[in-house]
């Protein structure tokens, strides 16, 4: 349907649907300039009070080798949030992928089980939750322990050796720069050109903001909102593909922590958990505030257990700062 045709056949019921397929207003990116101020503050004050540890080329390449796993974990997430799903199983389709890189095959039969290990998950998830009613949380909770047996049960303890070609393109530098910073370059151009640059983008701000009026006007509603769940599954097995490669051996538990922090890094970047605002620009913005967080405490020694503490809080402040006013607002 082109947009002349919806221009068109604008109604007084689909206006509010329209106006968000049309056009991408700057309040869906509201979240991503508190986010980047929030980033700027914090690298700001770190700088300030730990100038001898942090402001270091040695602690900045060690940031841009840690993130991208979240990041590209984070933008799959996000594009969920952004249809008005949830998807609790992104940190087990990690642990899945690694454990699936450590069976004794070459790598190019690995690789593509592991993708497609994480499309049939994707397809799952959503197909349970668009198809037969399944609340996203229950749907992705129950997919995330049985996803998480599979990989015990394929891989019981961390252990094997991380395929060679994926170690060579997570490690060392291109031009100066980690390899791991052009990751998070790719991925995310192009998770911004699908979400701004696309007819799929469009719809999916429309189907977030209002799934209604989505189906009203003949919006693939159910096929959008399945493709999000195989597009956050797939991410995640990217996510689990670097991590492996990164840490150069498999663990059946490597992505526990990235469930909720993928989460919790789009709802920093001003994603609404109720769909139709945000986006992955804001997203960056959220990964790197938990980056920092993370670092500074660690440069700080302050114990582990505590980020945990400081996590939680942020996912609480960050969704009831961000929290939808009016349907599609």
């Amino acid at each position: 349907m082109s947009d002349s045709t919806l221009t068109s056949s604008a109604t007084s019921r689909l206006s509010l649907r329209d106006r968000f397929l049309l056009d991408a207003r700057w309040y869906r990116q509201r979240g991503a300039a508190l986010s980047a101020l929030t980033f700027a503050v914090i690298f700001v004050v770190l700088a300030i009070a730990l100038p001898g540890s942090f402001l270091t080329g040695r602690n900045f390449g060690n940031l841009l080798g840690q993130l991208p796993p979240l990041f590209i974990a984070g933008i799959g997430q996000t594009l969920v949030l952004l249809g008005g799903g949830f998807d609790l199983s992104v940190g087990s389709v990690i642990s899945l992928t690694s454990a699936i890189l450590a069976l004794p095959l070459h790598w190019s039969a690995t690789v593509p089980m592991a993708l497609g290990a994480a499309i049939a998950v994707g397809l799952v998830n959503g197909w349970g939750i668009v198809k037969i009613g399944v609340h996203p949380i229950i749907m992705t909770l129950a997919t995330s322990s049985i996803v998480q047996g599979i990989a015990l049960t394929l891989l019981p303890v961390p252990g094997g050796i991380a395929p060679a070609p994926l170690v060579a393109m997570v490690r060392g530098d291109v031009l100066g720069l980690p390899l791991g910073a052009l990751w998070v370059l790719v991925i995310g151009a192009l998770a911004i050109g699908l979400t701004h640059g696309t007819g799929f983008g469009r719809a999916l701000y429309a189907v977030g903001a209002n799934p209604a009026a989505a189906r009203l006007s003949g919006l693939p509603e159910a096929r959008i909102r399945i493709s999000t769940y195989v597009i956050s599954a797939s991410s995640a097995a990217v996510a689990g593909m670097y991590l492996t490669a990164r840490l150069a051996s498999s663990d059946p538990n490597v992505g526990s922590a990235l469930g909720l922090d993928s989460v919790l890094a789009a709802a920093l970047g001003g994603t609404l958990l109720s769909g139709g605002i945000g986006g992955p620009i804001g997203t960056v913005f959220g990964v790197g505030i938990i980056g920092l967080l993370n670092n500074g405490m660690n440069l700080a020694g302050i114990s582990p257990f505590y980020q945990h503490i400081v996590k939680g809080t942020m996912l609480i402040v960050s969704v009831s700062l961000f929290r939808r006013k009016e349907v599609g607002l």
